[in-house]
């Protein structure tokens, strides 16, 4: 018997899962967009508020949310409670419902395919979950991988303008922003909260709602400083047992949870010799994690439709599949 999956949300992620799962033979009968419910041959035949009545086991077996975070995850949390509801297992790469909801969300945890909401391809989540211990002491990530472009970029000799209009052509930057400022500060400022508190969710650190993370943005002041320390400057995020009190750090959050300590900003990479270790090249991300029994690093791509829809979701499907 044929496979049978659900989209809700038809971007380039959607567009990208219909894709693979044409591919593997597997059949769509149901695509949830703004413009209403549509069938597997894209004939229009509900209006979108009567989407749940075409969502049921009996025609599909798992359902992929590919909506952007457009809100604070209300939307994304709103699809999957019903879909649960319905004894539907969900896979998403929506940030927001994790990163604002996850006390909520945590109960089901194993109902919801969660690999692409942080970290692209690289299944980050999945790797930490299964790598933190109680020999445990410091981790740290590079999370956005338009910054660590952008910054990896501008090391090399490359103007703001050209990184910037890099970014945009090849789709790694949050939609709305158009200013290079603009555009660094919803990438530290909202991507980058909402995947360190989907993190600390999914990954039993602790209960935070990004919303409440303080965000220091940065200024044309700090923008030309970071510019001209672009070779040192990463956007690192630390989770760590003892406070760095004396970190050489632009902008960013500080904030605790449970026993952890939680920094993220535009990092000095000669701070710590960890960094020098974490920080990866263009547009990847990077997850370190160090303890007495050693020191353990994930890199992969960590922006970008390909890698999130062949690393994270289609894998995600797949293990609820049984494939």
């Amino acid at each position: 018997m044929k496979k049978k999956i659900a989209l809700i949300g038809y971007g380039q992620i959607g567009r990208g899962v219909e894709k693979r799962a044409h591919e593997k033979g597997w059949t769509i009968p149901i695509i949830l967009r703004t413009s209403g419910v549509y069938n597997f041959r894209q004939e229009k035949i509900a209006e979108s508020a009567n989407w749940l009545g075409y969502f049921s086991r009996k025609e599909i077996d798992v359902a992929i949310i590919c909506i952007s975070t457009l809100d604070d995850g209300t939307i994304a949390y709103y699809y999957i409670n019903r879909l649960l509801e319905n004894g539907i297992s969900v896979v998403t790469s929506e940030k927001g419902a994790w990163g604002n909801y996850g006390p909520e969300l945590k109960p089901y945890i194993n109902r919801i395919g969660y690999s692409a909401v942080v970290g692209g391809g690289t299944r980050m989540l999945p790797w930490i979950r299964n790598r933190i211990s109680s020999n445990t002491e410091t981790m740290h990530f590079v999370l956005n991988g338009t910054l660590n472009h952008i910054f990896d970029g501008l090391s090399r000799g490359k103007t703001l303008n050209e990184v910037i209009i890099e970014v945009q052509k090849l789709g790694y930057a949050e939609p709305g922003a158009k200013k290079p400022l603009d555009i660094i500060n919803v990438e530290a400022g909202k991507d980058v909260p909402l995947k360190v508190a989907s993190l600390i969710n999914i990954c039993g650190l602790g209960e935070i709602r990004a919303k409440e993370i303080k965000v220091h943005n940065i200024d044309e002041k700090n923008l030309r400083r970071l510019i001209r320390e672009a070779s040192l400057r990463r956007y690192i995020v630390s989770i760590t047992k003892e406070e760095d009190e004396e970190e050489d750090i632009i902008g960013g959050f500080r904030f605790k949870t449970n026993d952890w300590y939680v920094s993220g900003g535009f990092k000095n990479r000669n701070h710590n010799p960890l960094f020098l270790q974490l920080v990866p090249p263009g547009v990847n991300n990077a997850s370190l994690i160090h303890g007495i029994d050693g020191t353990y690093i994930l890199t992969g791509p960590g922006a970008g439709v390909t890698p999130t829809v062949l690393g994270g979701i289609m894998k995600d499907v797949e293990s609820f599949l049984k494939i």
